[in-house]
């Protein structure tokens, strides 16, 4: 028994730590203990991103601000400010903090960068503000396509393209995603053997398809046509892993898959007609073409993609996802959001991939781990009683034998 235990003990240990520490347990929606410990992580990591000179602290802290600015990064330098009373020393820290619980409004990370964003030269701060003004303006800008330059609403007394007008609530999405008419063009591009960015078709064919359906509010729709809208600003800035490619690969064929969409397509294009009757055919062939199960598995994805993008901004989360391989990664990355926000962005700046580490999940008291931990627990006391009674056995006193007469 002894010796089975020696065995046995070692073997549910290992079970127990990487039940409860290990990326599997990284879930959907993370916990409020995942995101305190990510939270504390991050603290730690940039801590030790300041040198150990107090005399340096503030310079380091500064120049960082002062790259994130030139490269218009403004949810970085947004996140470096808020990480101030971890990067500078203690006495910068004490008038900081006394400086944030004065003001009376804002949450705390918002007084917290205010407060930062006074402690930085006058210079610095006039170029925060412009940077901020221009990360606004670039919410409008249009999908960098050559086809989709300048979009604009459709007029419904246009002629051909009257059925492509759009409400101006779906028109921002349009400008994000493109037209109809953009998408019939590539689609018919593709059948004819030209080269076309697959992925982004079929992200833009089924952003499209859920913008139709959300004319009408649809949160899931909502949520899926921002999703889709950072991936392919993702994919066209070529800021994908070519893990997550091919991961993003098949999801959207299973969602999309050829084997329904060309034929659909094929059909579609088979007689000449009218812009106005190409696009309607090529709307109807994405809709046809579309798995529903295949697209609810991508909508998990697009899930943890939106809420990302709404803990930071859509351009921050395509910063956040370039180092995503796995599904896995996205749940990291998402926890690390919660944990952070625009904080976040600043720690992928810095540290890049290795910012991964610091999403923690803490320990997850599942009902399998709850049970693997009691089996543990009778097992070492099975162990104990074992050598306690070993012990006592060869500890007890031997019959004293009388010498010979």
């Amino acid at each position: 028994m002894f010796n089975s235990l020696l065995i046995l003990i070692p073997v549910i240990g290992a079970q127990v730590v990487g039940g409860a520490f290990s990326g599997a347990t990284f879930s959907e929606a993370p916990s409020v203990e995942a995101i305190d410990q990510t939270r504390h992580n991050m603290d730690d990591a940039f801590s030790a991103m300041a040198p150990r000179n107090s005399a340096d602290k503030y310079k380091f802290w500064h120049d960082i601000i002062s790259r994130e600015l030139t490269a218009r990064d403004v949810t970085a330098a947004r996140g470096f400010l808020m990480a101030a009373p971890q990067m500078l020393d203690r006495e910068d820290v004490k008038e900081l903090m006394a400086a944030a619980n004065s003001e009376i409004t804002g949450t705390e990370d918002e007084r917290i960068a205010l407060a930062a964003l006074r402690k930085l030269p006058v210079a610095v701060s006039e170029r925060f503000a412009d940077a901020t003004g221009s990360a606004r303006n670039l919410n409008t800008q249009v999908d960098p396509d050559e086809d989709n330059a300048d979009v604009t609403v459709p007029d419904p007394e246009a002629g051909e393209l009257a059925d492509e007008a759009v409400s101006p609530i779906v028109a921002a999405r349009f400008a994000l995603l493109g037209t109809h008419a953009d998408l019939a063009n590539h689609s018919e591009r593709w059948m004819k053997g030209d080269r076309v960015d697959e992925l982004v078709l079929k992200i833009t064919g089924i952003g499209l398809d859920q913008a139709d359906q959300a004319d009408q509010p649809d949160a899931l729709a909502e949520s899926n046509i921002r999703a889709l809208s950072i991936l392919k600003s993702a994919r066209r800035s070529r800021r994908i892993t070519p893990e997550f490619n091919d991961y993003l690969t098949d999801r959207l064929n299973a969602a999309l898959p050829d084997s329904v969409l060309k034929p659909a397509l094929e059909e579609a294009f088979a007689d000449l007609a009218i812009t106005k009757v190409r696009v309607q055919r090529a709307r109807a062939a994405y809709e046809s073409a579309i798995n529903p199960k295949g697209l609810a598995r991508l909508e998990t994805d697009l899930a943890q993609i939106d809420r990302i993008g709404t803990l930071t901004d859509p351009s921050a989360a395509v910063t956040l996802i370039e180092e995503v391989k796995d599904s896995a990664d996205l749940r990291r990355v998402r926890l690390i959001a919660e944990a952070g926000g625009d904080r976040s962005v600043a720690l992928f700046k810095q540290m890049g991939p290795g910012a991964m580490r610091v999403a923690d999940t803490g320990v997850r008291w599942t009902r399998e781990l709850v049970l693997q931990f009691m089996g543990l627990t009778a097992a070492g006391l099975v162990m104990f009683w074992v050598t306690w009674s070993t012990l006592r056995r060869s500890l007890r006193r031997r019959p004293r034998i009388e010498a010979p007469q």
